[in-house]
């Protein structure tokens, strides 16, 4: 292969502020500058080169109140001369989806040096509104920004009745997966609830171990299962420690070049890392839509793929970090991969979202820059990172190695073709409005910062066989069964007025 476009990670860096600083300085600009000049560091690329790079990209804010165009902004503060910019679109997956058009550029010709960068500051944010000071970031580039890599906004994940229903809120959908797996385990509720608590125990052992996780504690099984004033329930059967942490100050950056532009900025070969194997898909795009919940064959596929294109399986695999917003996310992700429950391997490098910190759209990049620190210690062994976007809907897959490709099969991979194999499978039919019989295919219970039951959510099919989701009446009682007995498989009759759909047990 040609050096000149071989695509290659040469620099990583990452930032965690846990105190909130002011506004003025803290900006998610802020941090994304400083995350890379610290990967700049890290990879040994001067200023002077830094300031060559041909494409700057960043993840889509979630807390960009008052910043226009992120990327413009970032590449002004780091005094970038002809940099491309581009921002991503929303998911989680963003960070692998503009790793891999780097390194399509890269392969391509048509980059030398890409810069890659993400970062939210809603802590410092949230702080400034609790004291009534936040007035916005107050930045702005006039830098030309190209389109978005993906149009995809924030509320794009979900159709009218979901949005009503409340399927379009990541903390009240992935419980409802949560429970569709326990189904599917054959587990009491008990029984799961312990597997959850043992499961997010060990992820947060690996946080309690790395100076960047927003958590630098390690919580018990208990301590994640158990109520408290510091652990609330969110929605049946999640705590507030299941959950992934949104309010954190945190940045990460990769830089991404050519082998040939590596060696000419003089990047020392050791701190070279290679994607060997990506891949990306979605499954069906609305959640009522999906053939079954607590599986996924979006990454089943894209899993495979990936592995495929890197010539390894998944037992030759050394480390792992798989998305971790929910304890379902890692569940469904480790199964569909096929690594055994009792695998002795840990399934995260950073200690996951609930403990390291989930920053957004960008914590994959945290995830890929830790990678790379964890591969430059082991030279030779293998790590797979997965990415997921909006309700296990979006799914993504990495292969690295500090070892060279054997091709380039990763940077010209066709992601459409994972897609095509999704869109044959089996899919349902949305009645927005449905009526008549009908039996329950998942569900949730809801509750508020008092700790009370206060909303039912199911997801239902009808006779007729077509998907819907519906509240439940506000019954206490009605709750409290929700919670202490599997409501799957529970029938009743649903009735819809005004777009509202009230589903009623037998």
């Amino acid at each position: 292969m040609n050096s000149e476009n071989i695509p290659v990670i040469i620099g990583a860096g990452q930032v965690t502020k846990r105190e909130a600083s002011s506004v003025q300085g803290g900006s998610p600009i802020d941090l994304m500058a400083a995350a890379v000049k610290i990967a700049a560091e890290d990879g040994g690329v001067t200023e002077k080169y830094l300031q060559q790079a041909d494409l700057l990209m960043t993840t889509s804010l979630f807390s960009d109140d008052g910043i226009a165009n992120p990327p413009g902004c970032v590449a002004d503060k780091l005094n970038l001369t002809d940099a491309r910019c581009r921002v991503s679109g929303f998911g989680g997956v963003m960070p692998h989806a503009v790793l891999h058009h780097a390194m399509q550029e890269i392969a391509g010709g048509k980059a030398g040096l890409v810069i890659l960068t993400g970062a939210e500051a809603q802590h410092t944010m949230q702080q400034a509104k609790n004291s009534k000071t936040f007035t916005g970031w107050n930045v702005a580039s006039g830098r030309p920004c190209l389109p978005p890599l993906t149009p995809l906004g924030l509320f794009d994940g979900a159709c009218e009745t979901e949005h009503i229903h409340g399927l379009s809120l990541p903390a009240y959908v992935y419980p409802m997966f949560e429970n569709a797996l326990r189904r599917r385990y054959g587990c009491t509720i008990e029984e799961h609830a312990e597997k959850i608590g043992r499961l997010m125990s060990r992820l947060s052992l690996v946080a309690a171990k790395n100076p960047l996780a927003w958590f630098q504690h390690s919580f018990t099984p208990e301590e994640i299962m158990t109520l408290s004033e510091t652990n609330r329930n969110t929605a049946f059967p999640y705590t507030k420690r299941m959950n992934a942490m949104l309010l954190v100050n945190q940045a990460a950056a990769l830089l991404v070049a050519s082998e040939a532009q590596a060696q000419k900025m003089g990047v020392n070969p050791l701190k070279w890392v290679y994607v060997h194997g990506y891949a990306e898909a979605n499954d069906h795009w609305n959640v009522l839509e999906r053939e079954g919940y607590g599986f996924s064959p979006a990454i089943e596929i894209a899993g495979r793929t990936a592995l495929k294109q890197a010539g390894l399986t998944i037992e030759d695999i050394d480390f792992f970090d798989l998305y971790s917003c929910f304890p379902v996310a890692v569940q469904v992700t480790r199964d569909m991969l096929g690594i055994p429950e009792n695998d002795s391997r840990d399934l995260t490098v950073t200690g996951g979202l609930p403990y390291f910190g989930g920053p957004g759209n960008n914590y994959v990049m945290h995830s890929m820059a830790q990678m790379v620190e964890v591969l430059r210690r082991h030279p030779g062994r293998t790590c797979l990172v997965t990415g997921n976007s909006f309700y296990m809907t979006k799914h993504s897959t990495a292969v690295c190695s500090t070892r060279s490709p054997e091709n380039n099969a990763a940077a010209t991979a066709d992601t459409r073709t994972c897609q095509q194999a999704v869109d044959k499978r089996p899919k349902y039919e949305i009645d927005p409005t449905p009526s008549g019989r009908a039996t329950v295919d998942t569900y949730t219970v809801i509750y508020d910062r008092d700790n009370l039951a206060n909303k039912g959510i199911v997801i239902g099919k009808e006779e007729n066989g077509k998907r819907f989701a519906a509240f439940t009446p506000s019954d206490p009682s009605l709750f409290s069964a929700m919670i202490e007995k599997d409501f799957c498989g529970v029938t009743g009759r649903v009735v819809s007025k005004d777009k509202i759909n009230l589903f009623t047990p037998d």
